[in-house]
């Protein structure tokens, strides 16, 4: 609550003179907020940096496929052929967290017979982490000694990529916040608030899969696979866009 003093001047008609009397009024600061104007000017203004990273982790996907009339001895087979590229997988000393299952998906095969299924089939796709770009070969030679037909892509990707997007959000704020201030300044003003903030992000990266090359007895020199498979750099960009509220004079 504020206390205004309001002077109101009375004429006394049968003193016939004018004199002036103070009185002290009681105004709801609703009320004074409520007559308050903003004076500020919005400037919208935005902020960039750049995520830049060389790929640190290869990710190897392979497709496990089982066919059986009964579902129990698909599935049973199925794991037989996991057990058996865990094994494979053994000498290389991945560690056993860099080994995952994506999915497992398990299907009925139907016949002519409607609603009966003749036969099931299990699909597991593994993904097989590997920070030791020398160790691409053995890892693809390690599925084929497995029985694993369906070899998938070779990703090549950065590991703490979402940590360097949130470093890359945090600088380009603060680019956005130093333009606005030289902004504001350059016209005589300075930023006092922000009305909006939004942000968005994007990035690509590309793999440089060259051809392998033979030897010179005519064979494929796949153990030198680590040579011919270059990722390029992966590279991205954060965009932040601020709405601030500028004060021009007092």
């Amino acid at each position: 609550m504020r206390i205004t003093n309001l002077i109101i001047v009375a004429a006394l008609v049968a003193a016939g003179a004018a004199s002036a009397e103070t009185l002290s009024i009681t105004i709801p600061d609703a009320w004074l907020k409520a007559e308050a104007k903003d004076t500020t000017v919005p400037l919208v203004v935005s902020g960039t940096a750049t995520v830049k990273a060389v790929p640190d982790r290869v990710v190897v996907s392979a497709t496990i496929f089982t066919q059986d009339k009964k579902l129990g001895k698909a599935f049973d087979d199925n794991q037989y052929k996991t057990r058996a590229l865990m094994d494979a997988l053994a000498p290389l000393n991945i560690p056993r967290e860099m080994v995952a299952t994506q999915s497992l998906a398990i299907q009925p095969i139907y016949g002519k017979t409607y609603g009966k299924a003749e036969s099931y089939t299990v699909t597991r796709t593994i993904r097989i982490y590997q920070d030791d770009m020398s160790k691409i070969s053995p890892v693809l030679d390690a599925l084929v000694d497995a029985g694993v037909g369906d070899i998938g892509n070779v990703e090549f990707v950065v590991k703490d990529l979402d940590k360097r997007y949130r470093e890359a959000i945090e600088a380009a704020a603060a680019d956005a916040r130093a333009t606005g201030d030289k902004l504001a300044a350059a016209m005589g003003g300075r930023v006092v608030g922000l009305s909006a903030l939004s942000y968005d992000f994007g990035g690509y990266g590309n793999v440089d899969r060259r051809a392998m090359t033979r030897d010179e007895s005519g064979v494929m020199r796949g153990g030198e696979m680590n040579q011919m498979i270059v990722p390029n750099e992966y590279s991205g960009t954060v965009n932040v866009y601020a709405t601030f509220k500028v004060q021009y004079g007092g």
